[in-house]
């Protein structure tokens, strides 16, 4: 037997912990779960909608050409926006961390997406 095989070989008992070949015990911490789809969906649409969209997108729209301006936005929301969102949102999952720390664990040299200092 191999050490890589041996790693493998574990039991785990109803408790949430492993117990190695050798004996020693790990104890693995519980995975949290949304409670329901509307939750997680919930919880995304809070990290998006606030009341500067509501309030003052409207406003920014009559200020820089009405439809004019909103034409392109639309395009680069489909085409840049949304598609982001939903890399963040499946990397954060696949993670199990938040959005800026997903990419520490990802590639550690990205480790600085995300966050600006500002000044």
């Amino acid at each position: 037997m191999t050490k890589h095989s041996e790693a493998l070989e574990v039991s785990t008992d109803s408790s949430g912990s492993l117990e190695t070949p050798k004996g020693r015990r790990i104890t693995i911490p519980k995975r949290e779960k949304w409670a329901s789809r509307t939750d997680f969906y919930l919880s995304c649409a809070g990290g998006f909608i606030g009341l500067g969209n509501v309030w003052r997108f409207p406003y920014l729209c009559y200020e820089n050409g009405g439809a004019i301006f909103f034409i392109p936005y639309m395009i680069a929301l489909f085409l840049a926006g949304i598609p982001v969102f939903f890399i963040e949102v499946v990397v954060g999952q696949y993670t199990s961390e938040g959005g800026i720390t997903a990419w520490r664990m990802l590639a550690p040299i990205s480790a600085g997406i995300g966050y600006r200092r500002v000044t």
